[in-house]
Order: structure tokens, then sequence, then C-alpha cells
């Protein structure tokens, strides 16, 4: 009789999975959602001082590490957000077998990584 209880894998084969693309996507794709929940109050906070006054607002956007971190958070939203859709096709039953969906992971890491690299030109010039 086979067992379904979930079974503990070694550090072998689960990073021979994290080889694919798709199990990549899926894991940035996590790892990018924890990224916008934690930044989400640090960019409420940068919102609210540069309202305060003007001069905060120029303090707020002279400066370069708040920039990056704003660049951060769109990147992460860029990235979340493409992936989201390729998840949501997955959902409607596209790309469900192993080639296609192989495809679609590389063609949204192109996407994300267009989208990434032009939000780091209008956040940062």
């Amino acid at each position: 009789m086979k067992s379904n209880r979930p079974i503990n894998l070694p550090l072998s084969q689960v990073i021979s999975v994290n080889s694919s693309p798709t199990a990549r996507a899926s894991i940035l794709h996590r790892i990018s959602g924890i990224i916008l929940f934690i930044l989400i109050p640090v960019m409420l906070w940068l919102l609210q001082t540069s309202l305060y006054s003007p001069q905060h607002f120029d303090a707020v956007f002279d400066n370069m590490v708040l920039r990056f971190i704003a660049w951060i958070f769109v990147a992460a939203t860029a990235y979340h957000f493409v992936m989201g859709i390729k998840h949501l096709f997955a959902d409607m039953g596209f790309n469900e077998d192993l080639q296609s969906g192989r495809t679609a992971s590389i063609v949204s890491f192109v996407i994300a990584a267009i989208l990434i690299v032009l939000s780091f030109i209008w956040v940062m010039f």
C-alpha cells in the first residue's frame, strides 16, 4: 500500500527542482510578494513625508538611498504583476504541460526584466 503522506526531500532534490524556470518563477513570485508586504509601510511613510512640505519632498526625492528603496518597490511590483498574470493564465488552463509552462516562465522573465530595467531608469534618473 502506497502512503500519500508528504516526505522530506533531501537538499539535492530541492536544488534540482529549483533549476526549473517554472520553479524559479514561482519562488521569486513569493519572494517579491514578501518584499512588497515589507515595503508597503516604508512607501506609505515616504509618501506621507514627501507630502508634508516642499522641503520634505525635495529631501525624499534627492536622497539616492530612498530612491533606491522606491525602485526596489517598483521592481518587485512589476515582477509580481507579470508573474501574477502568468499564474492567472495557468489557472485558466493555459501552459499546463511542461514545455509550454517553461516557455511561459521564460517569456515572463524577459518581460519582467525589461520592466525592471525601465523602472530603474525611471526612478533613478
